[in-house]
């Protein structure tokens, strides 16, 4: 069977685009370093880094939540212990003032010092984070948490007023993993904030100056203050210790997700990576083919019958 000149043509024509879209195809791999170009490559491979790389997608947001609810769990600890501090200070203060032999104006100095160690603590609970979200009102975070108002109608403020709820913002920190991201005021001091307000009228009585230091109702008064402060630190370490509970927690899940992350990319690597040993071997052998194949299409292209007159 004879071949036509125009056969030979079209039969290298054809292993010239067919060496030519492979040697593409190399080049691309050697160039983004990736085996896996297209689905069609290794449709199993592709189907696993695909499947991978979507879990991958999830650990890093789940990375992100966790850097997010850690930042905002520290800021409440620092506030409440600042604020544990400051009770501290008063209860303190408060056990020399029992002993009922205090002046008139060493009572006056201390309810001077409750009122502003209460109003430091009524600014930590109306504390605001970057996004001007306050913290300890539940999801209530548009509005101070806490407020100092005028509720027997007399037109002066008299008492401190929870605003807030006791629900509690949540956020997803790993696969089905749900973690409260705060604590409240009512969580720690009930919703009548009943500590601080003992804390106001015992500060306003204080600083009376017709108060009688030995007048039994100031030393009953006082030594309720002390038991008050007491019950409410203890609702206050605890939730102290349950924001530091949290943060384990995240820890733990921060380095488990960050473990299987970089099990992920080896096995991302495994699947995908390209050795580069065979594909220089691949590519000098298909630049050879090529050449060659050149080569014979000039010699076939100068063949005629013209040549042979």
């Amino acid at each position: 069977m004879r071949v036509s000149t125009q056969q030979s043509y079209t039969s290298m024509t054809s292993s010239f685009t067919e060496l030519s879209g492979r040697l593409e195809h190399v080049i691309t791999q050697m160039a983004t370093g990736q085996r896996v170009i297209l689905p069609s490559n290794d449709p199993i491979a592709a189907t696993r880094i695909n499947q991978l790389n979507s879990q991958q997608a999830a650990i890093a947001q789940y990375q992100s939540n966790i850097n997010a609810v850690s930042g905002t769990l520290s800021q409440q600890e620092s506030l409440l212990d600042g604020i544990n501090n400051s009770m501290l200070a008063i209860r303190d203060d408060l056990l020399q003032a029992a002993n009922g032999t205090t002046t008139p104006e060493s009572l006056a100095n201390l309810g001077q010092e409750i009122a502003s160690l209460t109003q430091s603590m009524m600014a930590s609970l109306n504390y605001q984070d970057g996004q001007g979200h306050y913290l300890f009102g539940g999801t209530k975070s548009d509005i101070p948490p806490v407020s100092y108002d005028d509720t027997d109608g007399d037109g002066e403020p008299d008492e401190y007023v929870y605003n807030g709820n006791s629900e509690h913002r949540t956020a997803t920190v790993a696969s089905g993993v749900e973690m409260e991201t705060n604590v409240t005021a009512s969580d720690m001091f009930g919703a009548d904030l009943t500590v601080f307000n003992t804390l106001g009228d015992l500060a306003a009585e204080l600083q009376d100056p017709t108060l009688d230091p030995a007048d039994p109702q100031v030393q009953s008064d006082i030594t309720h203050a002390i038991d008050t402060l007491d019950a409410a630190s203890e609702s206050l370490n605890s939730a102290i210790a349950s924001l530091g509970e949290r943060q384990n927690t995240l820890t733990m899940l921060s380095d488990a997700q960050t473990s299987v992350a970089d099990t992920n990319s080896e096995l991302i690597g495994q699947l995908g990576d390209l050795d580069y040993g065979p594909a220089t071997v691949t590519f000098t052998g298909l630049q050879m083919a090529m050449e060659a194949t050149m080569k014979t299409y000039a010699k076939v292209s100068d063949l005629s019958l013209f040549n042979a007159i």
